[in-house]
């Protein structure tokens, strides 16, 4: 896998299978994601990019990083595996699976990101959508009772008839 993936000629926009590589190439690095490996983000992040997750919201390769790092440093045995993909122009659509696990169990988190690339192929947005309050917030003791209780009373369909009861 390159580290910088092939640039089109000046003023050319990238085609199609230049943007499908480039996809590729993304979602391989992240299902290999390591602390060693986190020095390949300067060369897949444009230097202004930005990356947006639930929880946070950095501004270029360094900061960027950073989020990664965090994730290593608070999670066990973390990974990612990308199950689908989408590619209209230079945006892709991923659907991926966050594994970790903590002292007490293993977490399964399932999102989406929305990734844009530069004309250098190189990314300038990665947002990551999932849900922190039904994923994260529910399976904590007291705040996951509160959240649990206000689904239920604000839910359009009652909790026994999406379990067919």
């Amino acid at each position: 896998m390159s580290t910088l993936p092939p640039v089109p000629a000046a003023g050319a926009t990238p085609d199609r299978q230049a943007v499908k590589r480039w996809v590729r190439d993304y979602v391989g690095f992240f299902e290999t994601l390591t602390p060693a490996t986190l020095e390949r983000l300067d060369a897949l992040f444009e230097t202004d990019a930005r990356f947006t997750d639930p929880f946070n919201d950095a501004r270029g390769p360094r900061a960027i990083r950073s989020v990664f790092e965090h994730m290593f440093a608070t999670c066990r045995n973390p990974g990612f595996q990308v199950i689908e993909t989408a590619v209209d122009g230079q945006v892709a659509y991923l659907k991926w699976y966050f594994t970790f696990d903590s002292a007490r169990r293993h977490h399964s988190i399932t999102g989406i990101s929305r990734v844009v690339f530069a004309d250098s192929g190189r990314i300038s947005r990665h947002e990551d959508h999932w849900d922190a309050a039904g994923q994260v917030y529910e399976r904590l003791p007291f705040v996951g009772w509160l959240l649990r209780r206000l689904r239920r009373k604000i839910a359009a369909v009652p909790e026994s008839a999406t379990r067919g009861g």
